[in-house]
């Protein structure tokens, strides 16, 4: 008898399990926030934020001509 309520006990988990993972990928683009994205300007095809370019546009073009491109895109990362 116990060993018949262990093994419905584990068929119940992997059912939830198998329902969460079900839900979540159908729920996942809609609770994600989409990160919008921008060409890095003066670095030749790399993408950045486009929302910390827009809160910083200095600071890149700072770290862009004293540190080069490779700096500049990897502080705007997301």
């Amino acid at each position: 008898m116990k060993n018949e309520e262990k093994v419905a006990g584990g068929a119940a988990a992997v059912a939830m399990f198998a329902l969460g993972a079900v839900i979540s990928y159908f729920l996942w683009p809609v609770a994600a926030p989409a990160v919008a994205m921008m060409k890095a300007p003066g670095a030749a095809g790399f993408l950045i934020s486009r929302a910390a370019f827009l809160a910083n546009p200095g600071h890149y073009f700072f770290l862009l001509r004293t540190a080069g491109a490779a700096a500049a895109v990897a502080a705007f990362a997301v």
